[in-house]
């Protein structure tokens, strides 16, 4: 009975013992394996000031006495600065990226192949815009292998006038309905007729956002916006970059009542010096700018806004958007 007893005892120590070595090595492989990868998004505005296709366009579009294309009359020039911009784009390889001043589907395409020939696979995504004069377009970009945006159309505003350069991205970035606007308001910020044009134009994109929020979509607004926010200060405290508009304000704040439904990324931009987008009469200040869900504040994982521009590329500094669930 003695011999059966101290068997017994000894099988249970040798069972604690054994388990206690397998909850360690367990324990031992936890620790080794790799944290679980975070679903990660990029968003990259840029205006281009006048993306060209072709030397016909240039020609075409002074002819209707257009200026501010005396440095775009040759191939060369248009190349570079097709190289330009890609050089910019390849350095952060947004998922989706817009531009602002794409001069038809025929700059569109070439840009398209610009980008190929530096091994980036994006597609295009373009509607003409509205703006049969200056014949500038918004366009959107999806980067071929991002497996977290899916169901991607593009479609323009319902308002049959504002904003005149305009294109609404839809799809479902990493399964959730989101709206993209893509924009290019009315150009000189203090001016009193373009203040008056761009809120016109503001007011319409309220109403874009009212009815994308009805229908489940989370919204962002992102582009050359031609104006100040009057809440996220920029790298120009001073008058010269005060609004005289409500346009940053009737948009983020686009469900009357409350508090706003958007927020500026420009706030992660640090150190406030970085925080200019234009050089506007010698202000080095922000008129490009993307606004995101209030909601999705806590996924924000950095926002750059490039200021290492190769020759030829723009007037502007591009902003990017980083994104993790």
């Amino acid at each position: 009975m003695k011999h059966l007893l101290l068997s017994t005892i000894a099988a249970v120590v040798l069972g604690i013992c054994l388990g206690q070595q397998q909850s360690a090595a367990y324990e031992e492989i936890k620790k080794s394996d790799p944290p679980p990868e975070k679903l990660g998004v990029s968003v990259m505005t840029f205006n281009t000031k006048w993306l060209l296709g072709s030397q016909s366009q240039v020609k075409a579009l002074k002819e209707k006495g257009i200026w501010g294309l005396e440095e775009k009359d040759t191939e060369p020039e248009i190349e570079q600065q097709h190289q330009a911009v890609a050089t910019i784009v390849a350095r952060h390889a947004p998922d989706i990226l817009c531009l602002q001043e794409v001069i038809n589907e025929i700059a569109a395409k070439r840009f398209q192949k610009t980008l190929q020939s530096k091994g980036m696979q994006y597609t295009l995504h373009f509607l003409e815009s509205r703006d049969t004069y200056l014949e500038q377009d918004v366009v959107f970009f999806s980067k071929n292998n991002s497996k977290n945006i899916t169901d991607i159309k593009i479609s323009d505003p319902t308002d049959p006038v504002y904003p005149s350069k305009c294109v609404i991205l839809t799809c479902l970035l990493n399964g959730e309905k989101t709206a993209l606007l893509g924009l290019h308001l009315k150009a000189v910020p203090t001016e009193p007729r373009a203040v008056s044009r761009r809120e016109k134009q503001a007011d319409a994109v309220v109403n874009q956002l009212q009815r994308l929020s009805t229908a489940g979509y989370a919204t962002f607004v992102l582009g050359d916006l031609n104006d100040w926010d009057p809440i996220v200060p920029d790298a120009d405290s001073s008058e010269n970059a005060t609004p005289t508009s409500q346009v940053l304000r009737k948009i983020k704040d686009y469900v009357t009542g409350g508090n706003d439904e958007m927020l500026n990324s420009l706030q992660w931009v640090q150190p406030m010096e970085k925080r200019y987008t234009y050089n506007y009469k010698g202000s080095k200040t922000v008129l490009d700018h993307i606004l995101l869900p209030t909601s999705w504040k806590n996924r924000v994982t950095g926002v750059i806004i490039d200021h290492n521009r190769p020759e030829g590329a723009s007037d502007h500094w591009p902003v990017i958007l980083k994104l993790s669930w």
